[in-house]
């Protein structure tokens, strides 16, 4: 009988020695997570990211990082970019990368690199194209290191620099206007064309598709979503036009096919109808029912093809059907090649 007690304390011995065990494996655990959390819920990774592939090879001569590389995504951008965050995800964005770079001289002279990784080229061009800054002037790719490769998007402000790399939209942002701080960006700029892979083969082939004349040099424009605040008129571009001292907005839009542009069309017509448009009279046989009066302004929709094109919101009707015949013969070109 007194073998009992002793085979209980041994048993009861051998659980506890398990139940440590399991302790000491969850002690274990907790202590490696401590060393592996997840940095992207702070906005900030250490590995993986293409700016930390590249490190120094990025800092321009006479200055050092000033800040180690931070990361955001859809979840977290609106912390670095409050406001403008609904825009880029709504456009495909993927993950942003930020650094600064400082003059190793004047500390007052500094800047922030952006680098926005819209997963294509289109995407990247749209956020390009809709927040470039009035006033801003063209800056050749040539003075980018690509006089006959990459993309031809880039334009200046005093202080800062915004360019397409590919699937990239990037933003070099200066302290300050001053010579030497735009030569520094300038110099960015170019290590990135030079270091950051990003599918340069990638081409935009609507923006062949607007006629040239008259067309106003940096004025195309990529909506995505909701043109002209209608929803279905996605994937749609935008050019000026002068004509005269008017200045007139086309816009073009490829569909799957032309049944489904003319449901487009028709249905975009019937939207500005119900929001208060007129039909309005022409002499041009072409356009007939499709040009309307919105709140004294010209509207003209039609279809070529598999295109949804038009004239957006012009103050001289003349000047707008005459610029919608240009691009329906342009678009019907195209559609006969």
């Amino acid at each position: 009988m007194g073998l009992v007690p002793y085979r209980a304390r041994r048993l009861e011995s051998v659980i506890s020695i398990c139940l440590l065990a399991v302790l000491f494996l969850i002690g274990v655990g907790v202590f490696i997570k401590q060393f592996d959390y997840n940095t992207n819920q702070y906005g900030i990774q250490q590995l993986g990211v293409s700016l930390i592939s590249i490190g120094a090879g990025l800092v321009p001569t006479g200055f050092e990082m000033l800040s180690k590389v931070e990361v955001y995504n859809s979840e977290n951008l609106y912390e670095k970019i409050n406001g403008k965050a609904p825009l880029y995800i709504e456009s495909g964005f993927k993950e942003l990368s930020t650094q600064r770079f400082v003059n190793i001289n004047d500390r007052s002279l500094w800047m922030e690199l952006y680098t926005y990784d819209m997963g294509t080229v289109k995407n990247a061009f749209s956020v390009y194209s809709i927040q470039r800054r009035a006033g801003s002037e063209a800056f050749p790719p040539m003075q980018l290191g690509t006089p006959q490769s990459g993309n031809p998007f880039a334009y200046r402000t005093d202080n800062a620099l915004y360019f397409v790399h590919g699937r990239y939209y990037i933003e070099i942002v200066g302290s300050s206007e001053s010579g030497e701080l735009f030569s520094a960006i300038a110099e960015v700029a170019r290590k990135i064309q030079a270091n950051l892979a990003a599918g340069l083969d990638a081409s935009i082939a609507e923006l062949a598709m607007f006629p040239q004349e008259n067309l106003v040099p940096g004025s195309i424009k990529l909506y995505l979503v909701n043109a002209f605040g209608f929803e279905g008129l996605t994937n749609t571009f935008t050019a000026k036009y002068k004509s005269g001292n008017e200045t007139v907005t086309a816009f073009l839009s490829k569909r799957a096919d032309s049944k489904d542009a003319e449901v487009i069309a028709e249905s975009y017509r019937s939207f500005l109808i119900e929001n208060g448009a007129v039909i309005k009279n022409t002499t041009s046989k072409t356009i007939v029912g499709k040009v309307m009066d919105f709140y004294g302004t010209t509207e003209i929709v039609f279809t070529a093809g598999p295109f949804v094109a038009g004239i957006h919101e012009a103050e001289n009707q003349q000047a707008a059907e005459k610029l919608a015949k240009i691009l329906i013969n342009k678009l019907n070109s195209l559609n006969n090649e």
